[in-house]
């Protein structure tokens, strides 16, 4: 009886544990019923299929554009590390060419110059490639996000992240792959920009800072609850290994990417605009409406990054299993061994040899490390390919029409037969394949295969296979990127179309570092475009540029300053002008300007200046001041650098040994104005300079015409974005300023030099004009005062220096340096104090990078909008519209 009682006790016990469970499995499925019903009606409420069926491919596009800021912000930072190597591995280089050049008449002394020029490049193009070839996997993958981000597939948004999320976690190995590299890529992205995401940020954009982890928390919160709380009962949350051997899902994977994701996952994106609309109108109501509008287009900027860092991570997880996957299948394959060693031999021994050459700079050897892991892979990769081409040994063919595999679709499926694998076991967006069948499911058609065996894989070992291997495979490797049957077509278009722009500015700037170094090597190759011919009475100058000729004349000349001469080498000149914009004699139509004054110097005094760092020696420079001196009644003399007169520290703090400056003197005025040259259209140098100081600025101004908004970012912002990608390294360098200067000189300064300013490593070319000025204001017998000035590339370097010393700066058609402020560490107020801009019309340069300060624009006398950026046409536009300038000189006649 008591042996009874127990065993009804504990059938009770059962009983009651049994019907709690019921009861509590029903109550989670009530909680679900409602959880379902409440999210239908709010969507049917909120977002009705007519609506979403309207606005979903706009909304998809909008979110699309906001990727290109951080594809911009890639390919600014990959230059930024090109132009490193470049200033500081390559100038050198070439500056020592240019001591001893080469004599190109004889055929022997060129080849040992070429030679000689590619032994002492070898190690930095080594490195240059390595970078681009980062700098384009990083491209790529922020191309991806875009296109992600765009593109659906079978009712899918985001497809190719589903694609991936989903192969990594079928199997156990592949998804502790991820989660290590999450791990890794993680924590060097915070140990890099943690100062910036974590303190910088939030202090100065805290709103923003707040509703984008809002924002992102509550998308997260989304995805879990709905996830788990909308799944069927009982499911597991990894593959088996026996499903993953058998090519089954494990069930809530089979739910999460087939059930969840086809119907919930672009809630995340309409909830997310609704949530960031909300917050713009409540920023509207408290902050004004164009404050609301930049931070909503802030907010959508940063919450696509979680996104971008996602793909960022699954990209490098599949690189590392599938180079698992090429290493194993070498091993498996022994024959392919040294067909594969005789093609990665020249490669890897190149970069042995550039690891070894830097050998004391362990970051730049870790990047080599990587590039050449990355050139393994694809090397195997390329073999598994052609052993699965018609030279190979296996041949993948329709079995309908005897169409052949193309080679990376061919090596997915014999990787399957191989393993007796039921499913393709790779990352694919339209393309399955049913093996036990030997059937390929594309787009929803059946394509029956046939497998064509050549030979035994591995007997391919004759001299003629390895020369048709040799052949297949060195152009292939020199590809950015291998082709992607399965990847869908969209991002096969979005591959293409990267790998175009990226070739086409990796050869643009080679083709610029090549002429840098053969013009150091050959001077011939060089020529001047500005000329000076001064008649034989001394009466008139003539400035030979290669775009305009321009003459000034004395009031003595023979020719008539009213009207145009009639000599053949006049004529071009007066055809540029438009001569009908003439003021009367003391009258001016730019009041400011015509009487502007710097320490007693006409403006036009300081035009003729700048336009004299333009002449090709310095004896035409002397020869110009001469006639200014004979016809101006001025005193201006030329004075020596002294770029190179200090202590360099490091290499950083090296002079750049560049003369592209010129110190002009006046003991009446006791003025020393420092005259910057602008660009010499026939250096490569000169457009590698350009391309280096301009390429951000530019680069925002082309992305601002595409991302909607854009152009109302707060320019402080941009001003950061610009820094960040200009990877500088000098941001605690004390350069000093003029009145620093003479408070701390000595009166016996023989032998007093000062320390080398630090020139960022050689990008900042200009460092020897910083060191010069330092030089002459620690100097006892030092000017009184001090200008600098320039044209165009020449404006931008002085505005940079006066603005870094407060020194006035005066530029002429120069482009602001406003937006790249913090990428040559310069404060904004500086700028605003002490540079000053005189703009033509019509010119668009100094439309570049933002001008602020002292600005006067006046009107452009050339005949063609072409040629308003010419500094003729602003010396010449000074005198025509400014009759007081034109009465101060009563014996300069007229300008031509």
């Amino acid at each position: 009886m008591q042996g009874d009682t127990k065993t009804m006790g504990k059938k009770k016990t059962v009983s009651s544990l049994n019907e709690t469970r019921e009861r509590r499995r029903l109550d989670i499925g009530k909680v679900r019923d409602v959880w379902n019903t409440f999210q239908t009606a709010m969507w049917h409420v909120c977002l009705p299929n007519e609506l979403v069926m309207c606005f979903d491919p706009l909304l998809r596009c909008i979110f699309a554009l906001y990727y290109l800021p951080p594809v911009a912000l890639v390919v600014a930072i990959t230059h930024s590390a090109l132009a490193r190597i470049v200033w500081v591995l390559v100038t050198p280089v070439a500056q020592e060419m240019e001591k001893q050049p080469y004599d190109a008449s004889r055929i022997v002394t060129l080849a040992l110059g070429l030679y000689q020029i590619i032994i002492c490049m070898l190690p930095f193009t080594t490195l240059s490639i390595a970078v681009a070839t980062l700098g384009h996997k990083a491209l790529n993958c922020f191309m991806e996000s875009m296109v992600d981000s765009w593109c659906t597939y079978e009712q899918r948004d985001y497809p190719l992240l589903a694609a991936r999320l989903r192969f990594m976690m079928e199997d156990r190995w592949r998804c502790c792959t991820f989660l290590v590299v999450l791990f890794l890529l993680g924590t060097l992205v915070l140990s890099g920009f943690h100062t910036d995401l974590l303190v910088a940020w939030p202090d100065r954009e805290g709103n923003v800072a707040l509703n984008v982890w809002l924002i992102i928390f509550i998308d997260l919160t989304f995805v879990v609850v709905s996830a788990f709380t909308c799944s069927p009962p009982g499911l597991r949350l990894l593959n088996s290994k026996k499903d993953t051997a058998d090519g089954k899902d494990g069930s809530f994977l089979e739910y999460f990417f087939d059930t969840w994701w086809r119907k919930r996952v672009f809630y995340i994106r309409y909830a997310t605009g609704y949530m960031v609309i909300a917050l713009g109108v409540f920023t509207t109501y408290h902050d004004g409406p164009l404050r609301a509008l930049s931070m909503l287009l802030e907010t959508l900027m940063y919450l696509l990054i979680p996104h971008v860092m996602v793909h960022a991570v699954l990209s490098i997880s599949i690189v590392a299993v599938n180079f698992h996957r090429s290493v194993r299948w070498l091993s498996h394959h022994r024959a392919a061994v040294p067909h594969t060693i005789a093609f990665i031999l020249p490669y890897e021994g190149v970069l042995l040899y550039s690891m070894y050459y830097f050998r004391h700079h362990w970051m730049t050897v870790c990047l080599l490390v990587g590039v050449s892991v990355l050139l393994i892979y694809r090397s195997i990769d390329i073999a598994r390919e052609f052993e699965v081409t018609e030279a190979g040994s296996v041949l993948w063919k329709r079995e309908d029409d005897g169409t052949v595999a193309p080679p990376d679709l061919a090596k997915v499926l014999e990787e399957a037969h191989e393993n007796k694998s039921r499913h393709l076991n790779t990352v694919s967006l339209g393309v399955s394949g049913d093996m036990e069948r030997m059937r390929l499911i594309s787009d929803g058609k059946e394509i029956p295969l046939q497998r064509v065996v050549i030979e035994r894989i591995g007997e391919s070992r004759s001299l003629s296979k390895k020369a048709v291997f040799l052949a297949y495979a060195f152009p292939r490797v020199l590809h950015a990127q291998k082709p992607n049957y399965l990847g869908g077509k969209h991002f096969r278009t979005g591959r293409l179309l990267l790998r175009t722009i990226t070739s086409i500015l990796l050869t643009f700037f080679a083709l610029l570092v090549a002429g840098v170094i053969l013009q150091a090597a050959f001077p011939e190759l060089r020529k001047w475009p500005v000329r000076l011919r001064i008649s034989e009475g001394g009466e008139i100058l003539t400035i030979d540029h290669i775009v305009v000729r321009m003459h000034l004349l004395s009031r003595n000349a023979s020719a008539n300053p009213l009207s145009p001469p009639v000599t053949s080498a006049m004529t071009p000149a007066h055809a540029a002008f438009q001569w009908g914009n003439t003021t009367a004699f003391n009258t001016d139509w730019y009041a400011s300007l015509c009487a502007r004054e710097f320490h007693g110097a006409s403006v036009w005094e300081v035009s003729l200046l700048a336009l004299a760092t333009y002449l090709s020696t310095e004896e035409e420079v002397r020869q110009m001041l001469h006639f200014m001196n004979t016809h101006m009644e001025t005193d201006w003399i030329m004075r020596e650098r002294h770029g190179m007169d200090c202590v360099a520290v490091d290499s950083s703090t090296k002079p750049t040994e560049w003369n592209g400056y010129f110190d002009f003197y006046s003991a009446k005025h006791d003025l020393s104005v420092v005259a910057i040259r602008g660009t010499d259209m026939t250096s490569a140098i000169d457009f590698l300079i350009d391309f280096n100081m301009f390429f951000e600025v530019v680069l925002y101004h082309l992305l601002s015409n595409f991302v909607p908004g854009a152009g109302i970012l707060p320019s402080h912002l941009i001003a950061d974005l610009i820094g960040l990608a200009s990877l500088r390294s000098d941001g605690n360098f004390q350069y000093g300023t003029w009145e620093s200067l003479i408070a701390e000189s000595k009166a016996d300064d023989k032998n007093n030099k000062l320390q080398c300013v630090s020139n960022n490593y050689r990008r900042d070319f200009f460092a020897d004009v910083y060191n010069h000025i330092r030089y002459i204001g620690s100097r006892s017998k030092r000017p009184k005062h001090v200008i600098l000035t320039g044209h165009s590339l020449g404006g931008a370097v002085a505005s940079i220096v006066g603005a870094k010393m407060g020194i006035q700066a005066v530029g002429f058609g120069a482009p602001g340096i406003t937006l790249a402020r913090k990428k040559f560490n310069v404060d904004l107020r500086s700028i605003n104090k002490h540079v000053g801009n005189i703009i033509s019309s019509h010119d668009i340069f100094p439309m570049i990078g933002g001008n602020v300060g002292e600005q006067h624009r006046i009107e452009c006398l050339a005949t063609t909008r072409e040629l308003c950026h010419a500094m003729e046409f602003l010396v010449g536009a000074l005198w025509r519209s400014c009759g007081s300038i034109r009465s101060r000189f009563p014996s300069m006649g007229s300008v031509l």
